[in-house]
């Protein structure tokens, strides 16, 4: 079966929005995407905040899983930015301190381990190419949000 394998969403599970950070919800500022301790400094995207504060508002109540390939060493900093920014989310999942693997192979396991079987994925926002490539070829739909030819 090719990997990751196709995704066939079960009607009985809850509703859920799948939404990245670095190049989605955030932009960073003149820090180098791997200045994991400046992570505080990115600013939020209006337009992306907008949409995930109305997905949270919803009537069906879907789950907002921000779903991220920065590495897990920054993840104070990030729950500290998300806070000061009020971004409404239910579950954040980083790649684990270390990890220098491609960002869709990252965020296939994230996706198998924590939300393929406990989620009805309604779409995924994400900015990186091949990320969006990823999530189209299991079959979710994705909004690129950001040119990601990086």
């Amino acid at each position: 079966m090719p990997y990751p394998a196709p995704y066939v969403p079960d009607p009985t599970l809850p509703p859920a929005w799948i939404v990245d950070i670095d190049g989605t919800l955030a932009h960073m500022s003149d820090r180098s995407p791997y200045h994991w301790h400046r992570v505080g400094e990115d600013s939020l995207s209006p337009a992306v905040m907008a949409a995930v504060t109305a997905f949270a508002a919803s009537p069906e109540k879907p789950a907002i899983v921000l779903l991220s390939g920065r590495d897990g060493v920054c993840r104070p900093e990030t729950e500290q930015w998300l806070a000061e920014h009020r971004v409404p989310y239910t579950e954040l999942h980083m790649r684990t301190p270390g990890d220098s693997r491609k960002d869709s192979i990252v965020k296939a396991e994230l996706f198998d381990r924590f939300v393929r079987h406990r989620y009805r994925v309604v779409a995924v926002l994400d900015d990186r190419d091949q990320v969006v490539r990823m999530w189209r070829r299991m079959g979710l739909v994705c909004f690129q949000v950001a040119e990601g030819d990086f």
